[in-house]
């Protein structure tokens, strides 16, 4: 059950209308679990006992974790924890990717084995799930919020549906603590997360699903076409993975907002990045901050008597990158992507701290030079990296790659109109707007004639412009 389908549409309408109808916030509570297990179950039967699991497990965990005062046993407790967690996601995302390594190495050896593959159904929101679940219980751990005392909230927490499937990964100590008192939904909050979902579905419907069959078709065989062809695939890879998943956060922080929840932001005009640093602030913010404090941080702390700073933070910036791109999928084209983020941030830290233009930084030209430059240095890396993160495999991203930088002129010359039009709008966008604007909160603020125009705007895209058959948003499969 998509977001952007008219069964999710009349889901999410029954959610409200029961929601209304019921007094107590507590039945209201019950409801909404019910409701998310039911949306859960649209998406995969079996694997919802599994999620449950998870969330029973750690609730009860946790709770004798906080009335546990001896160190020991409280860390066997967490141990016990992080291994479930971690062990299943393990198994269940990564299991047959270890095997075809292990008789990858076999086979350089000389001990030829047949293929080994396990028939495992991926749940659904694993990898988002998990974080969520594993955050909750290192806070817990490192006291920096109580255990929660309902199995009921808890659960619900991990399961609520508008952002179980890709996002945002909100924490416990941000949605819980929504979750004791009934929310009061204003007329403002109801307009502002309308607003939210006509903007996430336009990005959804008018942009990504419009560039994707393009996309697709370059990506599918890159040996095929010249080098303009795929130069333009991998921009629009960059529009509709941008569009895709962002769009789908909007529409969650939509839904949750018209229910009287709180989501945080994902995303803030990442291209408009002047710095690989500061993109990762703006590109799945969720994501990059669990890496920072339950990675990065951990890491800077354990090898803070590093003699070499620089050495100590780059290689810990590297182990953090390689492990998130570990997470988008068991494939080594997303270590590669991970690899080459975790590369590009070192040497911005490292570039950073010595400085070498330093003497020019005062002059008006070099700042308007090098701001440029910076911008379309930092493009090129993230395109760059998206390119492994889309390909079948390496030999594809390393064929797409050359035939890019070498210009080649033999093959299939596309030029896709719907690619061009995403890539001039939304960098013009990007450029032009200020970055840390969000139009969604704006819109429902302003005056009675420019809240028309722009609702009227988005439905006009919705209706002329968007795509008939929606694809299925493209963090699904992580």
């Amino acid at each position: 059950m998509n977001f952007t389908s008219y069964e999710f549409i009349v889901f999410f309408g029954l959610v409200l209308l029961v929601m209304g109808c019921l007094r107590n916030f507590s039945l209201q509570k019950w409801f909404l679990l019910a409701a998310s297990c039911a949306f859960y179950l649209t998406w995969n039967v079996p694997c919802l006992a599994l999620i449950l699991f998870t969330a029973v497990t750690d609730f009860f965990l946790a709770r004798k974790i906080s009335t546990t005062p001896e160190p020991g046993p409280r860390q066997r407790l967490l141990v016990t924890s992080l291994v479930l967690n971690l062990g299943l996601l393990a198994f269940f995302k990564y299991a047959n990717f270890i095997l075809d390594n292990i008789a990858a190495v076999l086979g350089l050896v000389g001990c030829h084995v047949g293929p080994w593959h396990l028939n495992i159904i991926l749940p659904p929101a694993i990898s988002f799930y998990t974080f969520a679940s594993l955050s909750y219980m290192l806070d817990v751990y490192y006291e920096r919020m109580p255990a929660c005392e309902s199995v009921r909230d808890y659960t619900l927490f991990i399961t609520f549906f508008p952002k179980l499937l890709s996002g945002p990964i909100v924490r416990a100590r941000e949605l819980l603590p929504q979750f004791q008192t009934r929310p009061t939904v204003t007329t403002e909050d109801v307009e502002v997360g309308l607003t939210y979902f006509m903007m996430g579905a336009v990005k959804k419907l008018v942009i990504a699903d419009q560039v994707a069959p393009h996309v697709n078709l370059i990506f599918t065989n890159p040996g095929q076409y010249d080098g303009f062809t795929l130069a333009l695939g991998a921009l629009g890879y960059a529009i509709q993975i941008y569009c895709d998943f962002s769009g789908y956060t909007d529409m969650a922080i939509g839904c949750g907002r018209v229910m009287g929840f709180r989501f945080p932001d994902n995303f803030k005009m990442p291209y408009s990045s002047g710095n690989i640093t500061e993109f990762w602030r703006r590109w799945h913010i969720t994501l990059s901050q669990w890496f920072r404090d339950y990675l990065f941080l951990p890491l800077e702390i354990i090898t803070r008597n590093n003699p070499s700073p620089m050495l100590r933070v780059s290689i810990n910036m590297m182990i953090t990158m390689l492990l998130c791109g570990l997470w988008h999928g068991a494939s080594w084209t997303f270590v590669i992507w991970g690899g080459i983020h975790g590369a590009a941030l070192s040497i911005h830290k490292i570039w950073t701290v010595k400085n070498p233009l330093a003497a020019l930084q005062p002059y008006r030209w070099f700042q308007l030079l090098w701001g440029g430059f910076s911008h379309v240095l930092t493009l090129g890396v993230v395109v760059l990296g998206l390119v492994f993160f889309r390909a079948q495999s390496i030999t594809d991203a390393m064929v797409f790659l050359k035939r890019t930088f070498t210009w080649a002129h033999g093959g299939t010359h596309l030029v896709s109109p719907y690619i061009l039009a995403a890539v001039a709008g939304l960098f013009l966008v990007h450029v032009v707007l200020q970055k840390d604007r969000n139009f969604a909160e704006e819109l429902p603020k302003m005056s009675l004639l420019p809240r028309i125009i722009g609702y009227a705007s988005l439905l006009l895209l919705l209706v002329v412009l968007g795509a008939t058959d929606s694809s299925t948003f493209i963090y699904f499969q992580f």
